[in-house]
């Protein structure tokens, strides 16, 4: 029998992240990606509003990629650390203050017809 995700009951448990959940494999490309994609486009279209042959130029349409690639990498590593930061200070307030977070209980939903 398959088994899910282990549920949290206490507050601090849905911050915690105890390995069971991984980041997908498509999240490492993604900054990168989009800022690759959007640095190649941008030059594309630099040529076409200057009336140049589209891919005239290719060192500079390959440096403006990898550089915009690098810029989606920073902003994607900034983006990370931001938010594990984010969460290190929810947990942190959450220790500090368990009475204003209590345990989860289960919830029973009563469905009246009326």
């Amino acid at each position: 029998m398959a088994t899910g995700p282990k549920v949290a009951t206490t507050p601090l448990e849905v911050l915690t992240n105890d390995g069971t959940r991984e980041a997908p494999f498509i999240n490492q490309f993604w900054g990168p990606g989009i800022g690759g994609v959007l640095g190649f486009t941008a030059t594309i279209v630099a040529n076409w509003a200057t009336r140049r042959p589209m891919l005239s130029g290719i060192q500079r349409i390959a440096l403006i990629t990898g550089g915009c690639a690098a810029v989606g990498k920073y902003v994607d590593d900034y983006r990370n650390d931001y938010l594990a930061e984010r969460d290190a200070a929810f947990r942190h307030y959450i220790q500090l203050h368990p009475e204003d977070f209590p345990d989860f209980s289960k919830l029973i939903f009563q469905v009246s017809v009326t």
